[in-house]
């Protein structure tokens, strides 16, 4: 979905073709903002002048101009991902709710690496923790070493090859 940004704000962005016709409405807000332009400097100028009476608005009537969250929602899993969570759960000793909290926290701090990368910790490799191949000895002063690491442990990795001041390709 292409989208707007504004001082936090963001803006979605459709297209409607009888009417040739750029439009949007400010996301994550309690209330119903749109705006429209026939360019995209028109939709981005509109946007932006939204956002501007948006906030005049709120800050005139004494209202938070942010939308309030309950902190509760629902997520529909298939029953072997619900599975596989219970399970790692289970080996990490916290709840299954626990355990989501935490991954949902760490993905909205670091976007994840890889698609078996979960919470720190909470990572199960689905295969040995790494193999060595050396390059071949022509390469000389240039060697290069191939590690097959799990997603889950990439960022440790890295890490450890920052401080050691290896370059990672």
């Amino acid at each position: 979905m292409n989208t707007l940004k504004y001082k936090g704000y963001i803006g979605s962005v459709a297209y409607s073709e009888p009417d040739k016709v750029f439009f949007g409405k400010i996301e994550g807000i309690d209330g119903l903002v749109n705006y429209e332009g026939e360019s995209v400097s028109e939709l981005t100028n509109a946007f932006h002048e939204a956002v501007e009476d948006y906030l005049a608005f709120c800050e005139g009537e004494g209202v938070k101009p942010e939308k309030s969250y309950s902190g509760s929602f629902n997520v529909r899993i298939s029953p072997d991902t619900h599975r596989s969570i219970a399970r790692l759960a289970s080996e990490a000793g916290v709840s299954i709710n626990s355990f989501v909290k935490d991954a949902l926290a760490k993905a909205v701090e670091k976007p994840f690496i890889g698609t078996s990368a979960l919470v720190d910790g909470y990572c199960a490799p689905a295969r040995p923790a790494a193999s060595l191949r050396e390059s071949s000895p022509l390469d000389g002063e240039n060697a290069k070493l191939v590690l097959d690491i799990p997603s889950c442990e990439i960022p440790f990795a890295k890490q450890l090859f920052a401080r050691l001041g290896w370059k990672v390709e």
